[in-house]
């Protein structure tokens, strides 16, 4: 009887080439992978960066609007009427867009309470003015002193802004009213591409009068 041997070559284990291979495509699913987290990772920071900016920007603006809205004459109450001085008008930058990097003043207003005979009654002269890309209010009171209300000086009440734009309009079109609607545009400028591309906008009201001017 003949007993053929028969020898079957079995593998062990893996080749190196397929060790390498299989780091080969290891090493580029994880590279994808961390791409494709990078890239969501980045866009999420931007994305929660723009809506911060947003939020401090519209309550920025809002703190501005709220101020020009209280803009009045100074008054004096007597027995026989009122005395308005209209020489306390609403000063405002020509209607044009103004550099966040500009040193110019930007608007200049007045919020009087009424004098009293018994002595009571105050004026705050506000102003404000874009500087190094930030926006800066003041509230001084220029004629006697209320104790109950903040004053400020070069308050910073809007960081980061590329430019800023007034324009004014009428409450009615053909309305006697001295006052007027202001729209305020400011544009955020980006810290990485320099741009002013983030936009926000608001609209207040001046019951007193607005001159419009170059400088002032």
């Amino acid at each position: 009887m003949v007993f053929v041997m028969v020898h079957k070559n079995r593998k062990n284990g893996f080749t190196v080439v397929e060790i390498c291979i299989a780091c080969i495509v290891f090493v580029l699913l994880m590279g994808g992978a961390y791409g494709v987290f990078t890239g969501v990772s980045k866009s999420f920071q931007r994305s929660t960066k723009s809506l911060g900016m947003q939020n401090e920007m519209r309550n920025g603006l809002n703190f501005i609007r709220e101020e020009m809205q209280r803009a009045s004459y100074r008054s004096e109450i007597k027995i026989n009427g009122n005395k308005i001085d209209e020489n306390y008008k609403f000063r405002l930058c020509k209607a044009s867009e103004v550099d966040g990097k500009a040193n110019k003043q930007l608007a200049e207003w007045f919020i009087c309470k009424p004098f009293k005979q018994d002595g009571t009654g105050v004026v705050f002269t506000c102003s404000l003015v874009i500087s190094d890309n930030k926006i800066l209010y003041t509230k001084m009171a220029t004629e006697k002193s209320d104790a109950s209300e903040a004053e400020f000086e070069n308050k910073v009440v809007l960081n980061q802004i590329g430019k800023i734009k007034f324009s004014t309009e009428e409450f009615t079109a053909g309305s006697s009213n001295k006052g007027a609607l202001i729209n305020i545009e400011a544009f955020a400028v980006d810290s990485t591409s320099g741009q002013a591309d983030l936009k926000i906008s608001a609209q207040t009201g001046a019951r007193v009068e607005v001159e419009v001017l170059r400088d002032i």
